[in-house]
Parts: structure tokens; sequence; C-alpha cells
């Protein structure tokens, strides 16, 4: 049952964006008052349609789906009027994407070459498109508004026992949602300060802080501590340090007073204290890490080691899981993003990923402290803080393999920005 409304779903989703993006105009609710319409172009009713839907990951055909809309992507930045805005810290990125494609020249299976470049494209693809379509400030509220809901139901069908059984698939893994509220929950936090909404989208914002604490999620419990960190380091710049530590404090704490945190951290959690850990006396054979200590020090010594500064080639990592690996590791992933970094385009691939990112996390900390609209910084505050939060998660999840459900948000809010301020240069 399930997987038949995967395949009807993939087949709406795919007829309705190629038919939003060719058609000439159409009308969206205003963010502000549902009784009015906004008209949009067929662009700004496409950027609005992928992101609120891209939690739907249709697991039967996601890979597919995720390569339509990398298509979509380009056709729509070619359809688009508006050049693309690149910032210094795209250009970047550019030259990570760069040496991602070079590595496909030394790895032994480029086809996994190919696929890894792909996953690390379509987050900028969204970004470049974002910033090409947006210049009115209430699609970019529009669209995330709508991603809200939708990521509303996603959390109830993981929630509610019998609803998998009739969605299972539809949605993407509790993982990759989880990394995905991060997102929500800061832009939920936002309108807190930017709307006189300011209690309905606390409730948002504590919502959607909650799943990574009620499914034991330890990576995106961090992630979210990041985030909001990142968030007053934004807003308030070098005054926000008492509150980074207070938020330190608290993803301490919660390992260790959170019960269910703890069990999932420890094979012994009643042999360890947060004494232990002020100390540094935790034995590090007690930390779970549910079965990725052993295989992270395989690919390290297998793919890193041999080559540490350029690595072992783009998809290595990919080619050993599905083409070599034996056992419960084949088919698998290697749960840590950077280490897959480290492993196919070695220390110069990682420094120039981390780079860009931090590039933008300072590049939204600039523009927030412009003389923007209020809308302009919602979008930076956003987009840097769950960023950055979002990457975090990388350590030990798979989040660039979910960058449907993940990284495209941040990403696409941080195009929407300068979209925005581009739109602002024309006017004056």
């Amino acid at each position: 049952m399930s997987t038949v409304l995967c395949y009807l779903l993939f087949v709406y989703l795919t007829y309705k964006g190629f038919a939003l993006l060719y058609s000439p105009a159409g009308f969206l609710r205003s963010p502000f008052d549902r009784t009015q319409l906004m008209k949009c172009t067929g662009c700004e009713l496409l950027l609005v349609f992928i992101l609120s839907t891209n939690l739907i990951g249709l697991n039967p055909v996601l890979s597919l789906r995720l390569a339509i809309l990398e298509v979509l992507c380009v056709l729509g930045l070619l359809h688009c009027n508006n050049r693309p805005v690149v910032s210094p810290p795209l250009i970047l990125f550019f030259v990570f994407l760069g040496w991602v494609f070079l590595g496909i020249t030394y790895t032994p299976s480029p086809q996994y070459g190919v696929r890894m470049l792909l996953k690390y494209i379509f987050p900028l693809l969204m970004c470049l498109l974002a910033s090409a379509v947006v210049r009115n400030g209430e699609i970019f509220l529009r669209a995330m508004i709508n991603a809200r809901k939708v990521a509303l139901a996603s959390f109830i069908v993981c929630t509610i026992p019998f609803l998998p059984i009739l969605f299972g698939g539809v949605f993407w893994t509790k993982a990759a949602l989880a990394t995905n509220y991060i997102t929500i929950a800061i832009f939920s936090l936002g309108l807190a300060y930017f709307t006189n909404e300011r209690k309905r989208n606390l409730l948002w914002f504590v919502l959607f802080c909650l799943p990574c604490v009620l499914w034991v999620f330890r990576t995106d419990i961090m992630g979210t501590m990041i985030a909001l960190s990142a968030f007053f380091l934004i807003k308030n710049r070098l005054k926000a340090l008492p509150v980074i530590v207070v938020l330190a404090c608290l993803s301490v704490l919660s390992i260790f007073f959170i019960p269910s945190v703890k069990e999932k951290m420890f094979f012994h959690p009643e042999k360890v204290s947060v004494t232990d850990f002020l100390t540094n006396n935790i034995d590090e054979d007690n930390i779970n890490t549910s079965g990725r200590k052993k295989v992270w020090e395989d690919c390290e010594r297998w793919f890193y080691a041999p080559s540490p500064i350029i690595g072992s080639g783009t998809g290595r990592v990919q080619t050993y899981f599905y083409e070599e690996a034996s056992g419960w590791r084949r088919g698998g992933q290697l749960h840590n993003d950077f280490l897959v970094m480290r492993c196919d385009n070695g220390l110069i691939g990682i420094s120039l990923f981390i780079l860009s990112y931090v590039a933008i996390l300072f590049h939204c900390v600039y523009i927030y402290h412009k003389r923007h609209g209020p809308i302009i910084r919602l979008c930076v505050l956003t987009a840097g803080a769950s960023l950055f939060g979002v990457m975090i998660t990388m350590y030990s999840d798979n989040t660039i393999s979910y960058s449907m459900a993940t990284l495209s948000y941040p990403w696409a809010l941080y195009g929407t920005a300068l979209g925005l301020i581009q739109a602002q240069k024309q006017k004056a």
C-alpha cells in the first residue's frame, strides 16, 4: 500500500514540478494575510513547491527523485529572468566542488565519484535557484511556512504507531527528519523575534526541538544546541558568549541527566557520572558509537592514511560499501561525512568544505548587522544558524546523503538572502 502511494506521489510531484516551472503565472496566499493572494512567476511557484515538498523522500525512488529535482533546479536557472547571485563563500564552495571533481580522476570507481559529486551539488543548486528567483520576501516566508506544515505532518506520521504502516517511505527516515527539524526550529525561533506572534512561534520552536530528544538522536541534540549558539552569535555577536556557555553546559547535562540519552551514550551508564566528564575520567571503551568506531578506524586506515593530503578519490568510501564490503557492512554507509571527505578528498577537500561553511556563517553575521529589512535579517539568521548546526551532524551521520531534507533548506535560505539584497540594489 505505502509503496504504491510512493509511486503515485512521485508521478504527481514530478508532473507538478515541471508544470509549475513552465506556467506563465500563478497565485499563492500571502503569509501575512490568507485572504490576500500574491501573483507569482512559474519559477517562484517552483521554488516554493520544492521547499514545501523536500521532506517527501519517496524511498522506492529516492535517487531518481533527487535527480529530477536537480534537473528542475537547472531548468529553473535557465528559465529565470534573473541571474543567480554568487557570493565569495559560494566561490569557495565552487573551488571545493572543483577539487571533488578532480578526485573522480583517481578514484577506482568513477560512477560512485559522480554520485558523490551530485550529492554535494544539490544544496548549491537550491542556493543558486533561490538567489535568482526570490525578489520578494513574502515568497521566502510562504515557502518556509509550508515546509513547517509538512514537517509537522512528518512528525505526526513518525510518532503515531499505525501511521508508518500506511505512509512508510513517503517521508524521509527519522534521522534525516530530525536533522531537518533543526532548520524548522531555528526558523520558528526567528519568527518569534521578528513577528508579533511570539508565543505561537515559540511553541513551534519547542515542538521541533523535541524529536531529537524523544527519538534519542545524540547527533541532532548536539546539532540543535550548536544551531542555537550560532543563532545568538549572529544576532548578538560577542554579547552572546554567556548564552553560548549556558547552551554548552545544557548539552553536557543532557547526556548525564536524560536517562534515555545516557543509556544510548554508554554501554554501562551506571558507571559514568558528570564528575567523570569534568575530570576527564571517562573510559572510551564504555562509549557506545553504535558500531561506528571499528568501521571508522578501518576506513581511515585503508583510504585516508595512504594519501592524507588528497585522499583515495571521490566516491572511494561508497565504492567500498557497495562493491567490496561483506556482511552487515555491505550496502551501508560510514555515518561520518567528515571522515568520508577525508578518505575521498583528503585534508584539502575537507578544509575547503569547512572553510566554505564557516565563510557562509560569517557572511550571514555581516549581512545581519547591515541596514537591511527584517525579512533579510530573518533569512540570514535562519540560514547561518541552521547551516552550522546541520554541519555538526555530519560528524556521526549521513547528512550529505540526506541533503534533500537536511541541507537544501539552509542553503536555499542563504540564496534567498542574496536574491533579496540584489533586489534592493536594483531598486536603489
